[in-house]
């Protein structure tokens, strides 16, 4: 079954599509209220290898099938919040067939002027988005979230100069004050203790999966487990993010984590997969062999469930039917190898739907070529030798075209063959 293993770079694959060498399917909408703050994101998606482009005209959202990232400015920020509602009404429209399509991104100013609760709840109710995540949080920038209030410099934002704007002026340090305006929304702000210890996900799924949030920050790598965290509980389509260009840049920047997947019953493969668990930082996850013989379905559903989540939230996975010795014996005794092998490509394409992944590693030649048929591909280009006998391809055609996946015959390698191989596929570019 597969293994997902974490990426150091963000190199995954794109639908179609490669751009510099970095493959990445996940595609953007970013609808900014200024101009300035319009480049200043975008930016940050074309530092992660992106294109971007910023348009000043909504309707041109019908016409960018193409586009892998769009920001939109709608100029909004220091008009009135009546016209701003009806300016993103006009936007949200131009939305509604691309929602679940695309990440969506509300780019705020970072010190809290404008039109930030009116703007964000129509674009939440129109759009039906039932999770929010919401930081203007840019800590290069010296803008920092402590106890729900944001800091410039140290100081809660509506005490500084940004209080005596002539247009905006901000009334109110608070996150949860901000994003509900004068309404009774409720947001549940997140405190720097609990993104530090990683419950965004149990915080998430105590809540249903719904409702809207606003975080503490400190530091850069504090936005990184604030995406991760949202990102292991819901697939990011699936959540209306709401910040800075702080936010989007941990957002887009994200690693993606490489998934192994281990079908054969070679001892060799096992060894090489439990030196993978001792030496890289990967999660197994095992297919019981026992439940799969007798509930199919089942199985395959707990599998892709738990592969996914560990995959959204970065974590490194590596999922096997034949890494222990019962697994080994049950499956042989069974005569259970094709059972096998249709569950694994049955796995993998409903794992790639909702996680992205640097790569795979597939070792056992009838699974990978399951996995292939699976995954719609009409075959391979190959890149390079990794080891003799065991090459680095892209997918050829289908939905994944381009992925990286390096195929292993059973029998082949050495005990450090897997390991190796994930270096390989987290390194390149």
């Amino acid at each position: 079954m597969p293994a997902a293993v974490r990426t150091a770079d963000g190199m995954s694959y794109n639908r179609k599509e490669r751009n510099g060498g970095r493959h990445m399917n996940a595609r953007y909408i970013v609808v900014a209220d200024d101009f300035t703050g319009s480049n200043d994101t975008g930016i940050q998606f074309l530092k992660a290898g992106y294109d971007a482009s910023v348009i000043l005209d909504p309707s041109a959202l019908s016409t960018i099938e193409g586009e892998r990232v769009v920001v939109v400015d709608t100029e909004s920020r220091n008009i009135p919040a009546q016209e701003a509602v009806a300016c993103l009404k006009t936007v949200a429209e131009y939305l509604l067939p691309l929602r679940g399509k695309r990440v969506i991104y509300k780019k705020v100013d970072s010190t809290l002027r404008g039109n930030i609760a009116a703007e964000t709840a129509v674009l939440r109710e129109t759009l039906g988005f039932s999770v929010t995540a919401f930081t203007p949080a840019y800590p290069r920038n010296k803008r920092t979230v402590r106890e729900g209030l944001l800091l410039l410099d140290g100081i809660p934002v509506a005490d500084t100069e940004m209080g005596k704007d002539p247009r905006k002026p901000v009334t109110t340090s608070s996150l949860q004050e901000t994003l509900r305006g004068g309404g009774s929304l409720e947001v549940r702000n997140v405190s720097l203790a609990e993104i530090r210890a990683g419950e965004i996900p149990e915080i998430l799924r105590a809540a249903g999966n719904a409702g809207s949030y606003s975080f503490d920050v400190e530091t850069d790598g504090d936005l990184e487990l604030i995406v991760n965290g949202m990102c292991a509980a819901l697939p990011p389509e699936d959540i209306l993010w709401v910040g800075s260009a702080g936010m989007a840049e941990a957002l887009v920047s994200r690693s993606s984590p490489a998934f192994f997947v281990v079908g054969s019953m070679s001892p060799r493969s096992a060894l090489q997969a439990r030196t993978l668990l001792q030496e890289k930082d990967v999660a197994p996850v095992l297919v019981n062999i026992r439940a799969l013989l007798h509930d199919v379905a089942s199985e395959e559903r707990r599998l892709s469930h738990t592969v996914s989540g560990l995959l959204r939230s970065g974590r490194s996975v590596l999922l096997a039917s034949s890494l222990d010795e019962e697994q080994i014996e049950e499956g042989r005794n069974a005569n259970a190898s094709e059972t096998i092998c249709r569950s694994l490509a049955a796995v993998v394409p409903s794992v790639l739907k909702s996680a992205r992944v640097s790569g795979m590693f597939i070792t056992g030649g009838e699974v990978a070529i399951w996995i292939v048929w699976a995954l719609g591909a009409g075959g391979t280009d190959l890149v390079k030798e990794i080891e003799p006998g065991i090459p680095l391809v892209r997918l050829r055609g289908g939905e994944y075209h381009g992925l990286p996946v390096v195929t292993k015959a059973g029998a082949f390698g050495g005990e450090r063959t897997m390991a190796e191989c994930f270096s390989v596929l987290t390194d390149a570019k």
